[in-house]
């Protein structure tokens, strides 16, 4: 069948990949190798559609993917998709909204139904998204965080945990989200830096001795003035002698009227504020952790509505935050306690959803108590048993980790695994397990309990996603493919995610989930910055499939791509890859119109021209290069690599001297090489070319990485040669202005590749002898040019040195120059002088050219 004019994207992907999907390519097959490769896609949320960033982690892990496939190894690579419970129910809420309603129309039982009835729409579309973009996932291992298994494993964790003390229930400090109603783990808060104020609050100092003096006082320096209703200490620092002698004394909280104690703590900088801090156990992390220190009680006077609350004076319940700060200040200022007000730049939590203010309160939750977890974690990358792409992420997860305090799980959300755990009705300190966890209510051994509303923070379900995908203890796919081989993902969720899924897998396996980690950066828009519906730059991948193709979109979003680097979006990139797919259907139609009987040859031909033999070499060190490069995750240079092969080697080279003379066998080799290495990059069209030829009966998908032998290397650097020769032929041919010239030469080389060399540089002829014209540098022979475009030629090669030297003397003195070279900026100096080695190098080509023309 008969090759189209030009590849059309549409009309082969869809049927590409259901031969894909027929053929079972997608399942674990060892092929001729006993390793295994292993990898699993980070779920997307289950929400929505796909985004830029799911194209770039698919292109990088299925180039991987389908690499080691081709390798001989049995790959399994499994897709799935995350609840992604917060911000899926947020989604949701939205949706709601439109309709009038809110979740608090609904229980949470019915609000739970109707979200997984909206996560269940748009499943088949994640699914079909990912199949656009060419996923060679094996869909049989299709895994949701909300699949029974996944539910048991997080409720089997959360029991081991329990069991053996790791996990526990308590008030302790949480960020709360006052919109949303739930608690979020540090690494969930976005901090934004602000110009806030600082106000300057005095303090009255309790009698001493039964004396009160009104000018005595401690002036405090706060943000947040409001939390002054909750303070249970002033606190200095033990060393600061400003304060030393007031050590042990109480002050007066003002407005509030309560007496506290004046501690001291290594905790304050004494360069903060005025060196002497309010302690507000209740809602600053660091305050509370100073109350446990020192036992002083928590007083909430913030609520989760983010209201004042009742513990506070009364005239404050029931103002907003921003209100109780306002009537605060105001009272303050009447009563003549707040000294002074500056601008204070500092950093602010914020809920990354709805950019509210998080509070800092204290809830009665589960938390897992990190340092064991962290220990091991430490030592396992430490030791360098995860490979990090790029190396400097291990080490700033070494320092994340240890600063990591113990992990909130408990979400107040509907949407998620329900946290199996029941507390008495009659003891609030008597808590089971049970995973009855449809049931609201348990009767056991005459005992009421009552079901914990809240349900698991999605991380500690996902965290386990390595290992609870492949059915670990027990199933076969965990005793094959675990650890997996590499884990990629975004850089962004490094903390978040990665952490905890080293953590979680050593606990629970015994063994680190993975053997290395790749992290990609962000997807920029072209000028750099961050994608966001609000700016309206963001990039639909399913869009620029309909436009360029699904090839197009991969080979461009991995082009410039480095482990851990941002990297700008661009069409022009995008364009670039689509034009290269065209370039390997045109390279096809070539080769078929010469192998006009479909010959097919299973096993690499024997070379006939030193053509032949150059490309066989080039061929062995790209797949070599690309192999390589692939082993280490280096997927630009490998695609990189690829290109410059296929464009400028075969292409550029190869099929034009296969014009003057090819042999079929050898034509069809090289063209089902080049669609081997391309495959990974550009799997429809190379598939759609291999199906459409019909030289193999098998898929090229499961077939095998090439191998590439059988050429002299002497003949490809002759051919090396007749390169240099023609390169140096068509640049003089095309600056004197010459059509067909006659080549003189003695040359062996020329004289055995005459025809070659005629038809790559459209000469007139080749003469055995030596002539007069112009001199090659690249071989012993002479261009004919008539003695008028000769002088002309001088001329202007002449023009071209005076030109180039002016320029030199110039820098020269510049550079010279003492006072340019003491003040001019370091880099503007290097600048001159790397533009100064540039001319010359080019003004010595120009003098060895001009010298070259015979007289």
């Amino acid at each position: 069948m008969a090759l189209s004019s030009s590849y059309e994207p549409a009309k082969y992907e869809s049927k590409i990949y259901k031969l894909w999907e027929e053929n079972h390519a997608f399942t674990p097959v060892n092929r001729g190798s006993s390793e295994t490769f292993s990898i699993v896609v980070p779920p997307p949320n289950a929400n929505g559609n796909l985004h830029i960033g799911h194209a770039l982690t698919n292109a990088l892990q299925d180039v991987a993917v389908r690499y080691q496939r081709m390798k001989g190894k049995a790959t399994l690579f499994v897709p799935g998709a995350d609840h992604a419970g917060f911000e899926t129910q947020v989604v949701f809420e939205k949706e709601l909204a439109k309709t009038g309603k809110s979740r608090f129309d609904f229980s949470r039982e019915d609000l739970y139904k109707q979200i997984w009835d909206f996560v269940a729409q748009n499943k088949s579309n994640y699914q079909q998204q990912f199949r656009r973009l060419g996923a060679s996932v094996d869909w049989n291992s299709f895994t949701f965080t909300l699949d029974q298994k996944i539910i048991n494993r997080a409720n089997l964790t959360f029991k081991k945990m329990w069991d053996e003390g790791l996990i526990y229930r308590g008030e302790r400090l949480v960020n709360f989200c006052t919109f949303h109603g739930t608690a979020f783990a540090d690494i969930e808060v976005v901090y934004k830096t602000e110009v806030g104020k600082m106000y300057y609050i005095k303090f009255p100092l309790s009698p001493l001795n039964g004396t009160k003096d009104k000018n005595s006082y401690i002036l405090i320096a706060t943000t947040r003035p409001e939390t002054m209703l909750g303070d249970v200490a002033v606190a200095v620092h033990p060393n600061d002698k400003r304060f030393k002698h007031l050590i042990g004394r109480t002050a007066v909280i003002p407005l509030a009227n309560r007496e506290v104690p004046i501690i001291s703590d290594e905790m304050v900088d004494t360069k903060f504020g005025t060196g002497a801090v309010k302690i507000t156990s209740a809602h600053d992390p660091n305050d509370f952790d100073v109350a446990q220190k020192h036992n002083l009680p928590l007083l909430k006077v913030i609520t989760e509505a983010g209201e004042i609350g009742h513990d506070a004076p009364h005239q404050y319940h029931g103002l907003s935050v921003d209100q109780a700060r306002k009537q605060i200040v105001k009272e303050l200022e009447e009563q003549r306690l707040l000294e002074k007000v500056e601008d204070h730049e500092h950093r602010v939590g914020h809920c990354y959803k709805c950019d509210t203010v998080i509070q800092p309160l204290v809830r009665d939750q589960w938390f897992i108590n990190m340092k064991p977890l962290v220990h091991k974690a430490i030592n396992v990358l430490k030791d360098k048993q995860i490979q990090f792409y790029p190396e400097s992420k291990r080490i700033q997860l070494i320092t994340y980790l240890e600063g990591l305090r113990d992990w909130n799980i408990s979400r107040q959300i509907a949407w998620g695994i329900p946290i199996p755990a029941f507390q008495n009705v009659d003891d609030s300190d008597d808590w089971i397990f049970d995973t009855r966890t449809d049931q609201e209510i348990l009767t056991i051994n005459d005992k009421t309990y009552r079901r914990d509303p809240d349900v698991f923070d999605t991380w500690f379900s996902s965290g386990q996603w390595p290992y609870a995908t492949l059915d670990y203890p027990d199933g076969q796919k965990f005793k094959e493919f675990y650890p997996l081989s590499v884990m990629e993902t975004g850089v962004d969720i490094l903390a978040p995610w990665v952490s905890r899924m080293i953590m979680l897998g050593i606990y629970i396996t015994g063994e680190v989930p993975f053997k290395s980690v790749y992290l990609h950066g962000l997807v920029l828009d072209e000028h750099g910055a961050k994608m966001s519906k609000s700016k309206g730059n963001v990039v639909n991948p399913m869009d620029m499939i309909d436009e360029y193709g699904s090839d197009a979109l991969r080979m461009g979003i991995i082009t410039g791509q480095s482990a851990g680097n941002n990297q700008p979006f661009t069409t022009d990139k995008i364009i670039g890859a689509r034009n290269f797919a065209n370039k390997l259907w045109n390279i096809a139609r070539y080769v078929e119109s010469k192998v006009e009987d479909n010959t097919y040859t299973p096993t690499p031909p024997i070379p006939q021209t030193v053509a032949d033999h150059w490309v066989l070499g080039v061929l062995q060190h790209a797949g070599n290069q690309v192999s390589s490069y692939l082993e280490e995750y280096r997927f630009s240079e490998a695609f990189d690599t690829v290109y410059h092969t296929v464009w400028s080697e075969v292409a550029d080279w190869y099929i034009e001297a296969s014009k003057t003379k090819a042999g079929k066998g050898m034509l069809t080799f090289v063209l089902e090489t080049v669609l081997k290495i391309a495959h990974p990059f550009a799997p429809f069209v190379t598939e759609a070319i291999w199906q459409e030829l019909d030289w193999n009966k098998c898929l090229l998908i499961v077939s095998e990485w090439p191998k590439v032998e059988g050429f002299d290397t002497k003949k490809s650097k002759e051919f090396e040669k007749i390169k240099d020769i023609t390169t140096e032929l068509r640049q003089l041919c095309k600056n004197i202005g010459l059509t067909k010239p006659v080549l003189f030469s003695s040359s062996r080389i020329v004289a055995n590749n005459s025809d070659l060399l005629i038809n790559l540089c459209k000469l007139g002829g080749i003469k055995n002898s030596n002539g007069k014209g112009v001199r090659l540098l690249s071989a012993q022979a002479w261009l004919e040019v008539n003695t008028e475009k000769l002088s002309a030629y001088k001329d202007t090669l002449k023009l071209k040195i005076e030109q180039k030297e002016q320029e030199i003397t110039g820098l020269q003195k510049r550079l010279a120059n003492k006072a340019y070279t003491l003040n001019a900026p370091e880099q503007i100096v290097t600048q001159t002088k790397n533009q100064l080695s540039t001319l010359l190098e080019e003004n010595e080509l120009l003098q060895t050219q001009y010298k070259q023309l015979s007289k």
